[in-house]
């Protein structure tokens, strides 16, 4: 899907831009659509660890990315709001919370399927993949660069996502509860609380993420860097 340039001499109103976005989102799917993770056999869980070692491999970027966010922030509700993000990413049981953070839901996902916490911490202090380095920097550096309602506005590719597919990942979560049991996984809750909170949790913050870019990207020159960002997002995600 190529990107294509702004001429609009107006900026859309907030309801069409995002209309427009949803509308690229929907016509990508048609390529490429969503699938629902499911585990029908315990023989592919070296696939699956073999996908988390990858994603293990030079760190945890999570906070980066949000970080920056954070710090981009110049309007104080956002900031504030990002900041909250960054607690229920970082482990709300920081401040008398529930939820542990997101790195250690990563870390119990990827136990489950035969990696070991040592051979995690060895790939964490690691080199990263080359092409999750490549990917991961730009992600990373469009967070630093860009106006904050663009790079608040971009997780609405995969939150929102999430946001929309909610029902169906929360009942394929369950089926793959009940076959975990079956086949005798230790902590069947533990190990599939990764997929579950991002399956809930991102319903707030998919929210949040597209208040903002209602509320900020309403330039026709941050519509149309939201709208690249948008459209890079879907591919990196999506294997196009």
């Amino acid at each position: 899907m190529a990107t294509r340039t702004n001429d609009r001499r107006e900026a859309l109103q907030p309801g069409e831009f995002i209309e427009e976005l949803e509308g690229i989102r929907a016509a990508w799917r048609e390529n490429f659509p969503f699938r629902i993770r499911e585990i029908m056999s315990q023989d592919e869980f070296p696939r699956l660890a073999a996908n988390k070692r990858r994603a293990h491999m030079g760190g945890d970027i999570n906070h980066r990315f949000e970080g920056e966010r954070y710090l981009n922030a110049t309007d104080k509700g956002s900031r504030r709001m990002q900041l909250r993000k960054l607690v229920d990413e970082g482990g709300q049981d920081t401040v008398g919370g529930p939820q542990v953070s997101h790195p250690l839901l990563s870390r119990w996902e990827s136990n489950a399927y035969g990696v070991s916490p040592e051979e995690v911490d060895a790939l964490e202090k690691g080199d990263c993949d080359p092409g999750e380095l490549v990917r991961r920097g730009w992600w990373v550096a469009m967070m630093r660069d860009s106006h904050f309602g663009v790079s608040i506005g971009s997780g609405m590719v995969m939150e929102g996502e999430n946001k929309i597919q909610s029902d169906k990942l929360l009942a394929a979560i369950e089926r793959d509860k009940q076959r975990f049991i079956e086949w005798g996984v230790e902590d069947p809750d533990k190990a599939l609380e990764n997929r579950h909170e991002h399956a809930g949790i991102d319903i707030d913050h998919a929210d949040f993420n597209e208040e903002v870019a209602r509320r900020f990207v309403n330039t026709p020159e941050l519509q149309e860097d939201l709208r690249r960002a948008y459209i890079l997002r879907l591919q990196m995600t999506s294997g196009g």
